[in-house]
C-alpha cells in the first residue's frame, strides 16, 4: 500500500469562504442554466450508469442518478483542485494539525495506519499501545479467562457512552452480530434516561458483568450519571468490589483514576481522535470484545484502505471527493437542505444515526476556519431509516413532495447465509433499491399515467415529476473490512466537504454550549435556590408540579 507524503508546511490550506475559487462562480452560473431531466440524460447516454459508476476498494458507487452533466462534474473537479481537497485528506491521514480552532492534530487516520505509513507521533504510539492492551483484555473475556470480583467468569459487557462514544461502536457490533462471541453479551446504554440503562442491564448478573464508561473528557454528564447508576447496580450484587468491574475509556486518564479506577482498567484515547471519528481507537473496545481482535483489525484495515485512496487519488477518481462534490452541488447550488441515508440491509440499520453525527457535527458550522462567513449553505440535515421500511414511511415525500431530497441507497450483494430463501430475500431487497432509484430519477409522466387508464381527474395525483437524485453504494458482503470501508468513506467524504467550504470538521462548539446550559438548568431543577432559567420559568414550574404529583 502506497504511503502518502506531507504536501504542505503550514496551516490547513484555503480555510476561508469557497467563493474565492474561480470554479465557484462558474458553478453558480452553471446552476442557473436549465439542466436536462435525468430521463433525458439517460436517453441521450444509455451507458451513463457504466460511465458514472466506479470502484472504491470493495465498494461500487453509482453517481449516474445525480442531477449532473459532464460539464457540472468538470466544474466541480476544478473546485476540488483549487481548494486542494486531496491535500487536506493527506494531512488528515498522517496526523497533521488540521483542527485549527483547538490547535490539535486529527490522528484517527494515523491510528488505523500500519506503522510503516505513520511513525513518530506520540499520540499515535500511545493509541497503538492501548490496542495491545485492548486485545489482551478482549481475548481474556472471549476465552472465558476474565474473572469478576467473586471469581465468576465475565459473561457480559455493558458500554456506557453517548454521541461518538456510542454510535460507531453500536453500529459495528450490530452490523457484525453474525460474528459476535456466543458466550459474551455486549450491550449499550447511551443516555441519562434510566429506562435506557435498565434495559441494558436487564437479565444480567453483576457478578459476571463488566461496565465500560466511555467518555473522552470523563466529564460527560450523561455518561457519568449512567455510570453512577450502574455502580449502584453493581454494588447491590458485589458490594465494595463494584469498581473492579468498571473499565474507563478516556483521553483524561487522571480523571478516571480520581474515581478509583486502577491503571490496568483505563484504556486511553488520544486527544487528537475526535469522538465521531473514534471507532478505530479504544472507543472500539466493545467491538473488539464482540467480534475479536483479529476481526476488529480487519475493520481498521478496511478503514485504512479508504483513507489511503482518499488521500492519494486525484479528484476525478477519488470516491470521497466525488461524493463531497455532489453534496456541495446539491446543498450549495441547488438548495437541497437534507440528505437521506437508506440502507437496504437490516444490519446497517444504525448507519443513518452514525452518519448523521459524523456529518452534522462536522459540517454544522456558520464560520470558516479563518473566522469569515462562508457565504453559502453548509452541512445538510442528515436522516434516514432502513430500506423497505423507509419506502412505507417517508418515500411518499421523496417522490411527490415539494422538497427535493438527495438519497444514498446502500445495498449488500451477498446475504449472510446462502440458503434459497435468504438469496431470494436479498434479490428482493436489491430490486426494491433499484426500483426506487429509477422511480426517483425518471418518475411517471402524465401521458404514461393516462396510458394506464387512469381517469383524467386523477392523472395529476398519480404522476411523478422524477429528476430526484440518488447515489447507490453496493457492498459485496457485510464483513469487518467492508464495514470499515463504508464508515471511512463517509468520514472522508465529510472532511472533503469541509475542505471545499473552508470549515473545520473537527470541533463542535455548539455541543459544548448545550452542555454548559444543561448543567446550569439542571442545578435549578434539583435546587430551588439554584440558578434559574428566566426564559422557562413556567416550564420549570409545571415540570416540578407534574414530577411531584
Amino acid at each position: 500500500m502506497t504511503a502518502v507524503s506531507h504536501p504542505f508546511d503550514d496551516g490547513l490550506p484555503l480555510g476561508g469562504p469557497p467563493h474565492a475559487a474561480s470554479a465557484w462562480a462558474e458553478l453558480e452560473d452553471h446552476a442557473k442554466s436549465e439542466l436536462p431531466h435525468l430521463r433525458d440524460l439517460f436517453a441521450d447516454d444509455p451507458s451513463r450508469d457504466i460511465r458514472m459508476g466506479f470502484e472504491c476498494a470493495d465498494l461500487w458507487i453509482d453517481l449516474s442518478h445525480q442531477n449532473v452533466t459532464d460539464e457540472t462534474m468538470g466544474f466541480l473537479v476544478d473546485l476540488a483542485t483549487q481548494r486542494q481537497v486531496v491535500g487536506t485528506l493527506q494531512r488528515t491521514l498522517i496526523g497533521d494539525t488540521v483542527n485549527s480552532t483547538e490547535g490539535r492534530p486529527a490522528v484517527h487516520g494515523a491510528m488505523r495506519s500500519p506503522r510503516a505509513v505513520v511513525q513518530g507521533l506520540a499520540e499515535v504510539e500511545t493509541g497503538r499501545a492501548t490496542f495491545d492492551r485492548m486485545a489482551a483484555l478482549a481475548s481474556e473475556i472471549r476465552d472465558g479467562e476474565a474473572r469478576g470480583a467473586t471469581g465468576r467468569t465475565v459473561e457480559a459487557v455493558v458500554h456506557l457512552g453517548i454521541g461518538g462514544s456510542h454510535l460507531g461502536p453500536a453500529l459495528a457490533v450490530d452490523a457484525l452480530r453474525h460474528l459476535t462471541h456466543p458466550g459474551v453479551e455486549v450491550r449499550f446504554s447511551s443516555g441519562i434516561d434510566r429506562d435506557d440503562l435498565n434495559e441494558a442491564l436487564a437479565g444480567l448478573d453483576p457478578e459476571t458483568t463488566l461496565v465500560v464508561a466511555c467518555s473522552k473528557s470523563f466529564t460527560t454528564l450523561e455518561t457519568l450519571t449512567a455510570l453512577d447508576a450502574a455502580m449502584a447496580w453493581l454494588s447491590n450484587g458485589i458490594g465494595e468490589a463494584a469498581i473492579d468491574h468498571v473499565i474507563g475509556v478516556t483521553a483524561a486518564p487522571e480523571r478516571a483514576r480520581s474515581l478509583g479506577l486502577p491503571e490496568e482498567r483505563i484504556l486511553e484515547v488520544p486527544l487528537g481522535v475526535g469522538g465521531r471519528f473514534s471507532l478505530g481507537s479504544a472507543v472500539g473496545f466493545p467491538v473488539m470484545v464482540a467480534i475479536g481482535p483479529e476481526a476488529f483489525h480487519k475493520v481498521l484495515e478496511g478503514m485504512h484502505v479508504i483513507d489511503v485512496l482518499s488521500a492519494a487519488e486525484p479528484p476525478e477518481e477519488n470516491a470521497a471527493v466525488q461524493l463531497a462534490l455532489i453534496d456541495v452541488w446539491n446543498r450549495c447550488f441547488l438548495g437541497r437542505g437534507s440528505l437521506a441515508i437508506v440502507p437496504y440491509a437490516h444490519r446497517l440499520r444504525l448507519l443513518p444515526a452514525h452518519v448523521q453525527q459524523v456529518s452534522m457535527e462536522s459540517l454544522g458550522k456558520s464560520v470558516c476556519q479563518n473566522s469569515d462567513n462562508p457565504e453559502t449553505a453548509t452541512g445538510p440535515v442528515v436522516w434516514g431509516a432502513p430500506g423497505t421500511d423507509a419506502q412505507h414511511a417517508f418515500f411518499q415525500l421523496l417522490h411527490q413532495g415539494t422538497d427535493v431530497v438527495p438519497v444514498d441507497l446502500i445495498a449488500v450483494a451477498r446475504p449472510l447465509t446462502d440458503d434459497d430463501r435468504s438469496v431470494h430475500g436479498q434479490d428482493l431487497l436489491v430490486a426494491n433499491l433499484m426500483a426506487q432509484a429509477d422511480a426517483l430519477a425518471f418518475g411517471r409522466t402524465p401521458d404514461e399515467v393516462r396510458a394506464e387508464g387512469v381517469p383524467e381527474d386523477l392523472v395529476a395525483h398519480q404522476m411523478f415529476p422524477g429528476n430526484r437524485p440518488s447515489t447507490t453504494i453496493l457492498m459485496p458482503e457485510l464483513s469487518p473490512s467492508t464495514l470499515g470501508q463504508l464508515i471511512a468513506l463517509y468520514e472522508n467524504r465529510t472532511i472533503a466537504m469541509a475542505a471545499l467550504l473552508g470549515l473545520n470538521p473537527f470541533d463542535q462548539w455548539g455541543v459544548e454550549l448545550g452542555k454548559e446550559l444543561a448543567t446550569r438548568i439542571g442545578d435549578g431543577l434539583t435546587n430551588r435556590d439554584g440558578a434559574q432559567d428566566p426564559s422557562a420559568t413556567e416550564l420549570l414550574r409545571r415540570y416540578r408540579s407534574l414530577r411531584e404529583g
